[in-house]
C-alpha cells in the first residue's frame, strides 16, 4: 500500500509540474532561511559554554544610584575580590579582569595592543582558556609576568614558535617595565565574550597603580565561581546574591550601592550597562528574537502557499477520493496518503533547502558578521533536520488531508466537487484568509525595512554640533604625549591641513564622567559631567560654535592656570546648573578639586551615540597635562596625500609606537553597526517573503484562470475586452492585498515604535512609509496576477470553449 501511495504521489508531482515547483521551491526557501537563522541563533546562545564551569560562574555588577537615576554598572572595585573568598565559603574561585593597553616589545619586534587584560592567578581555573605553554597552577604568582595568545606569540616568534624555547624570555612594556614570558594561551574561542591578545597579572597593576586597590576604583570586572554545598548540590545563586548584596557597604562605609549577580550565560546577550563599563564581545537578545520571528515568517508563508494550492486544486482529486471511498478506502487511509504526499514534497524541499543554505551561507555570514558552517558531523543537526521535516509535513499536509478526505463519494461521483458546495466555500474563505495572512507578514517586514533604513539615514544626516567631514585623529601614545605640541606644530605646516588641535578624546563616544560643584549649588544636588582637556584650537578644528562667551586663548594666562583657571561648558550643563548661556558666564565652578570661572558656553553637540541624549559637558585647557589625540581637519580631496605627510612627521618624533589613526565620521558610523546589520538582514528576508508570497499568488491565479477558462471564452464571444477580463480576474486578489495592508500597518507601526525607543533621537514614522510599502505589495501582486490573467484573456475563445 505504501508503495502504491508513493507511486501516486510521484505521478501527481510530475503531472502538476508548475504547482509542484511552487510548493517545493517555496518550502525550500523557507526551510533554508530557518536553517541559516537556526545556525545563527545556536551560535549566539552558545557563547561561553566552552567553560567547564559555565553554569556556576557569575559576574558581580553594581546598581548605582546617581542623581539622574539608577544605573546598572558592570565595573566593581579592585579590593572586592579578596573579601569574597574570605567572607563567603560558597565561593570557590574569584578573579578580577581589567582592560589595559600598551606597547609590548622585544628587540626590534613590538605589538601595540588594545586587548590586554590584567587578571588574577585563578583566572585559568575559573575559565577554560587552555595554556599551551606554561603551568596554570603557578603563573601570575609574581607581578612581572606576561602571557601571550597564540596569535601574538606568532607575531613575535614566527609560525614555528612551538619548536622554540620561548618561556622565560623578557619583554618591555611601554619601554619601561620588564616582563617575563611565562605562558602562551590558546586564542580565545570565537564564542567567548572576552577578547585578549596579552594577559598580565593583577599583582603588576597593584604595584604600579595604587588606585586599583581603593574602594572607589570601579574599573574591574569581578567573576566568581560558586561551589556545591556539602551534599553536592549547586549553591542557590539567589541565596548567595542576597548575602553579597551589601558587601560594599561592609567595607566602604557610607557606600549604599548594592551588588547583583549576573550569570555568565547572560553576559553576551543581556548586558546593557551605563557609562560603557562593559567590554568585550556583546550582542542583544532582541536581535535573536527578531531573526527567529523573521525566519518563522518566511517558513509560514511557504506553508501557507502549500495549503492554499492543495485545497484550491481539490477538484482534481475529488473523483479520486470518491472512487477510493466507494471501493472501501477508509478516511484514515486517505489522510495517511495525503500526509505521505506532503511528507514526500517536504523531504525533497529539505534536500533543496540544504543545498540552498550551503550556497547562501557565505552571503549570510557577510551580512551577520559570522563564520557559520553547517555542522554535518553532529547527530543533533540531523535530528533537528528530521524533526523540522516532520513538523513542516504536518503543517502543510494536515488541513489538506482532512479537507480532501471529507468528500462524500456519491456526491463527488455524481456532481463532482460542486456537490460539496459548503466545503468549497469554506475552503475558498480559508484560502483567502491565508493569502491575507501572507501579505500581512510580507508588508509588515517591508514597512519595518523602510523604517530601519530611514532611522539609519537620519543618524547619518543628523547635525552633531560639529563638523565630522575630513576630520581625522592620530593617537598619541607613550612619549608622544609629551611631544604633543611639537607634533601638532609640524602637522599644521602641511599644505593639506586646515587646522589641528591636541585633545584627550577623539570625539567618538566619550564616556568618562565625574561630579562637579558650582556656584549656587543646592545641598545634595549633584550630577555627572563628561570632561575633555583641549587646546585653544579645538573649537575651530571641530567646527563647533559658542552660544555665549569666548574661546580659550594661550595669550590669556588665567585660562591655563591650575588655580582659578577657565572652563567652557555646554548648554546642557548650563541648564542643569540653573543658568542660561549668557548668565553662566563668570560663574564659579569646582572641577576635580580645581576652582575656575566659566568663560564660554558651547552649543550642544553629540559626544555619544544617538541612543542617548546630550549630557552635561565641560572643556578645560591644561597644556601641562598629557594629551592623547591630535585632531586634524584636512582639505577636501587631499586626505590620502595628507595622511602620508602626517606619517612622515610622526616618524620624525622617533617613537617606538606605530602610527595609529582613524576617521571621526567612520568611527561614528561604526557605533550603529548592529543596526545596519539588522537592516540588511531584514531587507533580504523581506524580499524573500514577498517573493514566496508572490509564488503562491502566481499559483492561485493560474489555477483560477484554469478553472474559469470556459467563462472567459463566453465573455470574449459576447464582446468582453481583454482589460475587463484582466480586471475581473485580478480584482479579488488585489482586494486581499489591500486588506492585508490595513492589518499590517498598525502591526508594523507598533513594532517599529518599540524599536525606535532605543534611540533618543529618532525619525518619525511617516504615513508615506505605509503607502510606499502598500504600493510595492500591490504592484508586485498586480504583476504576478497579470501574467496569468492576461495570458488567459488573450486565449482564443474557441479553444477556451472546447477546453471542457
Amino acid at each position: 500500500m505504501i508503495r502504491n501511495y508513493f507511486k501516486i504521489a510521484l505521478r501527481h508531482l510530475v503531472k502538476n509540474k508548475v504547482y509542484s515547483f511552487i510548493n517545493i521551491g517555496g518550502l525550500a526557501v523557507g526551510m533554508a532561511c530557518c536553517l541559516m537563522i537556526a545556525l545563527y541563533v545556536f551560535d549566539e546562545l552558545n557563547f561561553d559554554r566552552f567553560n567547564a564551569n559555565f553554569d556556576h560562574i557569575y559576574r558581580l555588577v553594581e546598581k548605582q544610584k546617581q542623581p539622574e537615576g539608577v544605573f546598572d554598572v558592570a565595573a566593581t572595585p579592585g579590593p572586592l575580590a579578596a573579601t569574597l573568598t574570605k567572607d563567603f565559603p560558597e565561593v570557590e574561585r574569584v578573579s578580577r579582569v581589567g582592560r589595559w593597553s600598551g606597547l609590548l616589545s622585544q628587540g626590534n619586534q613590538s605589538v601595540e595592543s588594545n586587548q590586554m587584560l590584567v587578571v588574577d592567578p585563578s583566572f585559568f581555573g575559573l575559565f577554560s582558556y587552555q595554556l599551551l605553554l606554561g603551568n596554570p597552577n603557578t603563573v601570575f604568582r609574581a607581578p612581572d609576568e606576561v602571557i601571550l595568545s597564540e596569535a601574538t606569540a606568532e607575531r613575535f616568534f614566527g609560525t614555528n614558535w612551538r619548536q622554540k624555547n620561548i618561556l622565560g624570555q623578557s619583554f618591555k612594556l611601554n619601554n619601561e617595565q620588564t616582563l617575563m614570558l611565562v605562558g602562551v594561551v590558546q586564542n580565545p574561542p570565537v564564542q567567548s565574550h572576552m577578547e585578549f591578545e596579552i594577559l598580565m597579572p593583577f599583582k603588576w597593576l597593584e604595584r604600579y597603580d595604587e588606585w586599583s586597590m581603593k574602594w572607589n576604583s570601579n574599573s574591574y570586572h569581578t567573576y566568581v565561581q560558586l561551589k556545591p554545598d556539602a551534599a553536592g548540590a549547586p549553591v542557590d545563586p539567589a541565596t548567595f546574591a542576597g548575602k553579597v548584596r551589601s558587601q560594599l557597604k561592609r567595607y566602604d562605609s557610607g557606600n549604599e550601592t548594592p551588588l547583583l549577580l549576573q550569570p555568565l550565560s547572560e553576559i553576551y546577550l543581556y548586558s546593557k550597562f551605563a557609562f560603557e563599563t562593559d567590554y568585550g564581545r556583546r550582542s542583544d537578545i532582541a536581535y535573536i528574537r527578531i531573526f527567529v520571528t523573521v525566519g518563522l515568517i518566511v517558513l509560514l508563508i511557504a506553508v501557507i502557499n502549500f495549503i492554499n494550492l492543495a485545497t484550491a486544486r481539490a477538484s482534481q482529486r475529488a473523483k479520486e477520493v470518491g472512487v477510493r471511498k466507494s471501493i472501501g478506502a477508509k478516511r484514515t487511509s486517505l489522510v495517511a496518503q495525503f500526509l505521505g504526499e506532503a511528507a514526500l514534497m517536504t523531504a525533497v524541499s529539505m534536500l533543496l533547502a540544504g543545498l540552498l543554505a550551503e550556497a547562501l551561507l557565505p552571503v549570510f555570514n557577510g551580512l551577520a558578521g559570522k563564520n557559520l558552517q553547517i555542522p554535518y558531523q553532529l547527530p543533533a543537526f540531523w535530528l533537528t533536520m528530521v524533526s523540522l521535516t516532520g513538523i513542516v509535513s504536518l503543517l502543510t499536509g494536515l488541513y489538506p488531508a482532512f479537507f480532501l478526505s471529507s468528500f462524500r463519494p456519491i456526491s463527488v461521483l455524481k456532481t463532482g466537487i460542486a456537490g460539496h458546495f459548503s466545503n468549497v466555500q469554506a475552503g475558498r474563505g480559508f484560502r483567502q484568509s491565508l493569502v491575507v495572512g501572507q501579505f500581512v507578514l510580507s508588508i509588515t517586514l517591508a514597512i519595518s525595512t523602510v523604517v530601519i533604513y530611514r532611522q539609519l539615514s537620519f543618524i547619518q544626516q543628523t547635525r552633531l554640533g560639529f563638523d565630522k567631514s575630513q576630520l581625522l585623529y592620530v593617537r598619541l601614545k607613550g612619549e608622544m604625549r609629551g611631544k604633543a605640541q611639537q607634533f601638532k606644530t609640524g602637522v599644521e605646516q602641511l599644505p593639506g591641513v586646515v587646522q589641528a588641535s591636541v585633545t584627550t578624546s577623539n570625539l567618538v563616544n566619550m564616556n568618562n564622567s565625574t561630579v562637579i560643584e558650582w556656584e549656587g549649588q543646592r545641598p545634595k544636588d549633584e550630577f555627572l559631567i563628561t570632561q575633555m582637556n583641549v587646546d585653544a584650537d579645538f573649537i575651530k578644528t571641530a567646527g563647533m560654535s559658542l552660544a555665549a562667551g569666548r574661546n580659550f586663548s594661550a595669550r590669556i594666562t588665567s585660562d591655563t592656570l591650575s588655580k582659578l583657571g577657565a572652563y567652557i561648558i555646554n548648554e546642557t550643563a548650563a541648564k542643569r546648573m540653573g543658568w542660561t548661556p549668557a548668565s553662566a558666564l563668570g560663574k564659579r565652578v569646582k572641577f576635580w578639586g580645581t576652582d575656575g570661572l566659566i568663560i564660554g558656553v558651547l552649543k550642544d553637540f553629540h559626544f555619544r551615540s544617538l541612543h542617548v541624549g546630550i549630557q552635561p559637558f565641560i572643556l578645560r585647557f591644561r597644556p601641562k597635562e598629557f594629551y592623547f589625540n591630535l585632531l586634524v581637519k584636512t582639505r577636501p580631496g587631499l586626505v590620502a596625500h595628507t595622511l602620508s605627510e602626517i606619517a612622515e612627521e610622526y616618524k620624525k618624533m622617533k617613537t617606538d609606537y606605530p602610527l595609529s589613526y582613524g576617521f571621526v565620521d567612520q568611527d561614528l558610523d561604526a557605533q550603529y553597526q548592529s543596526e545596519q546589520r539588522i537592516g540588511r538582514i531584514i531587507l533580504c528576508f523581506a524580499i524573500l517573503t514577498i517573493l514566496v508570497s508572490s509564488l503562491g499568488l502566481f499559483g492561485l491565479t493560474a489555477f483560477t484562470a484554469e478553472q474559469r477558462t470556459k467563462e472567459i471564452g463566453i465573455r470574449k464571444v459576447l464582446g468582453a475586452s481583454v482589460a475587463s477580463i484582466v480586471t475581473l480576474l485580478s480584482r479579488d486578489f488585489l482586494k486581499l492585498v489591500l486588506i492585508a495592508l490595513v492589518i499590517a500597518s498598525p502591526l508594523a507601526w507598533y513594532a517599529m515604535s518599540r524599536w525606535l525607543e532605543n534611540f533618543v533621537y529618532r525619525t518619525e514614522i511617516q504615513w508615506w512609509v505605509f503607502a510606499v510599502a502598500g504600493l510595492l505589495a500591490l504592484g508586485i501582486a498586480l504583476l504576478t496576477v497579470s501574467f496569468q490573467t492576461i495570458k488567459a484573456a488573450l486565449m482564443n475563445p474557441v479553444k477556451s470553449l472546447r477546453s471542457e
